[in-house]
C-alpha cells in the first residue's frame, strides 16, 4: 500500500485545524487539561480506546490491539513554552505569556491525523500501534521519563517520533542514523561565603570569587576530559552580590552541560564537583551542587532508521534529507533508553512566508504544508512495519 494514495486532503486539513485549535490555547508542563480534552475528544470521535494511566497530562491510544504482529509506538509531545507570542497570526495564542513556539501543536495534530488514517484500515495493519501523547517535553522534569518509568513502552518493540524544523525546506523528511541529539545536564550550584565591607575583604568570605575560580577550573576540566569529543559546558547564569561595597556571601550558577559520551560526562561531573568542594573549602565557604541529567543522548537505531529511509524512498524519495547530529536535547531519548527507536524531522521552512525563525522564538511560525508529508511518513512506516 502507498500512503500517498491513502492520506487525503481532508486528513491534512484535519491536522491543520487541530493544530490551530491547540495553538490558540497553549498549556505548560504537565498541566494540559484543555489539550488532553481535545486529544480525547478526537480519539473518541475516531473510535480509538485510550488511557491516562501512564501519568499526569498523558494520553495513550491503542490501534489494532486485538491484532497480531509487533507493537509500534508513535509519540507526540503536547506542551508549549512560557513565551509571549509575536507572530500576528489569526490563530495566535489567546493566553498571555504562553506560546507554542516549538511546534508541539503540529506534532499533536499530525499524530491525531495518523490515528484517523490508520483507523480506516485498522484490520489490515501489519502491527499493533500505541499512540503516545506526552506532556512536559520542555521542562526539566521530563514527561517522557515519567511515561517510560510508568511502563508506557514496556510492551512495545519500536518507538518513533517526529519534530517540525524550519531549518529544512517545507515538505522534506530529515533523518540521521546513530548519535543525533545530545544529553543534557542542567547544573545548579550555590557558593556560600560571608559578608564584609568591600574595604575589609579579609573579614569576609567572597562567594563571587569562589564561583569565578570554579568556573575557570571547570571549563578546563571539561575541555581536557572531552579531548576533542563533542561537548558543551556553558555558564548561562552567574549571579551574586547586592552592592558595590559589600563582599557577597552568596553566588548562584546555572550551567548547561551537553554531551554524547556518558563515561566522559561522569568523569567531568566527578572532577568538577571535587574542584568546587576544594575551592569552597580553601576560601572557608561552602557549596551546594545539583547536577543531574534531564535527558540522555538520543541515539537513532541504525537498522530501524534505514528501514524508515527505505519506506520513504517508496513515497517521498525526492524529499529525503540527511541530517547532521545536533547539540540540542530531546527527552524522547528516555523512551529509547528502554526500547529501540528513532526520531525524524519534517521540514516547515519557507522564507517566502516568513517561516524561517528557529524554535523557541516569539515570532516562530511554520509552513503548515509540511504537515502533510509528516502524516504520509508515519503512515507508510506503519504499513511497512511487517518488515521490522
Amino acid at each position: 500500500m502507498n500512503a500517498k494514495e491513502i492520506v487525503t486532503k481532508e486528513d491534512f486539513a484535519y491536522a491543520v485545524a487541530l493544530r490551530r485549535e491547540i495553538h490558540r490555547h497553549p498549556e505548560l508542563g504537565f498541566d494540559l487539561d484543555n489539550t488532553v480534552s481535545i486529544v480525547e475528544r478526537e480519539l473518541d470521535a475516531i473510535g480509538i480506546p485510550y488511557t491516562e494511566e501512564y501519568g499526569k497530562g498523558s494520553v495513550v491510544g491503542f490501534l489494532n490491539w486485538d491484532g497480531s504482529g509487533k507493537v509500534l509506538a508513535i509519540r507526540a509531545d503536547m506542551d508549549a513554552l512560557p513565551v509571549e507570542e509575536k507572530t500576528g497570526l489569526p490563530y495566535s495564542s489567546e493566553i498571555p505569556g504562553r506560546m507554542h513556539a516549538c511546534g508541539h501543536d503540529s506534532h499533536t495534530g499530525v499524530l491525531l491525523a495518523v490515528a484517523r488514517v490508520l483507523k480506516r484500515m485498522e484490520k489490515e495493519l501489519p502491527c499493533r500501534v500505541k499512540l503516545l501523547f506526552q506532556p512536559s517535553e520542555e521542562c526539566e522534569i521530563s514527561g517522557a521519563k515519567m511515561m517510560m518509568e510508568n511502563g508506557a513502552v514496556d510492551d512495545t518493540d519500536l518507538v518513533i517520533c517526529t519534530h517540525c524544523d524550519n531549518a529544512q525546506p517545507v515538505g522534506t523528511i530529515g533523518w540521521c542514523a546513530g548519535d543525533y541529539m545530545a544529553a543534557c545536564d542542567p547544573i545548579s550550584m550555590t557558593f556560600f561565603g560571608k559578608t564584609a565591607h568591600a574595604t575589609l575583604p579579609e573579614f569576609g568570605i567572597d562567594a563571587i570569587a569562589m564561583a569565578g575560580d570554579a568556573v575557570s577550573e571547570m571549563k578546563k576540566i571539561a575541555k581536557e576530559e572531552a579531548n576533542g569529543r563533542f561537548y558543551v559546558f556553558s555558564v548561562g547564569y552567574f549571579h551574586g552580590g547586592t552592592a558595590h561595597n559589600v563582599i557577597a556571601d552568596r553566588c548562584d550558577l546555572k550551567i548547561s552541560h551537553r554531551y554524547y559520551n556518558a563515561e566522559m560526562r561522569d568523569r567531568i561531573r566527578t572532577k568538577c564537583m571535587a574542584c568546587c568542594e576544594r575551592i569552597a573549602k580553601e576560601y572557608g565557604g561552602r557549596v551546594e551542587i545539583n547536577w543531574e541529567m534531564s535527558a540522555p543522548a538520543l541515539h537513532n537505531d541504525e537498522a530501524a532508521t534505514q528501514k524508515f529511509v527505505q519506506s520513504m524512498e517508496k513515497v517521498l524519495p525526492e524529499k529525503l534529507m540527511h541530517l547532521e547530529p545536533r547539540r540540542s536535547t530531546e527527552d524522547f531519548s528516555w523512551f529509547t533508553q528502554k526500547k529501540t527507536g528513532f526520531i525524524f524531522r519534517f521540514g516547515t521552512g519557507n522564507d517566502a512566508l516568513g517561516c524561517n525563525t528557529r524554535a523557541h522564538c516569539n515570532d516562530f511560525r511554520l509552513d503548515e504544508d509540511g504537515i502533510l508529508n509528516a502524516i504520509i511518513a508515519f503512515t507508510q512506516f506503519v504499513l511497512d512495519a511487517g518488515t521490522l
